[in-house]
């Protein structure tokens, strides 16, 4: 599944990442795999589970 750069780096800075949502928007393309966003998140720390939690899901 695919969803907007613009989206994943307003997460990013929704939950306290202003420095990886800073990264994610010159690195990530658009629109981006969702694979692709958790690898890129696994790379500062931030895990799977932690982006479904912050998306108001539950892993």
């Amino acid at each position: 599944m695919k969803v907007s750069r613009d989206k994943v780096v307003g997460l990013m800075r929704q939950t306290g990442h202003d420095h990886v949502a800073d990264i994610a928007l010159r690195e990530l393309p658009d629109p981006v795999d969702l694979d692709e966003v958790i690898a890129f998140g696994s790379k500062y720390g931030i895990t799977r589970d932690d982006l479904i939690s912050e998306m108001g899901g539950s892993p």
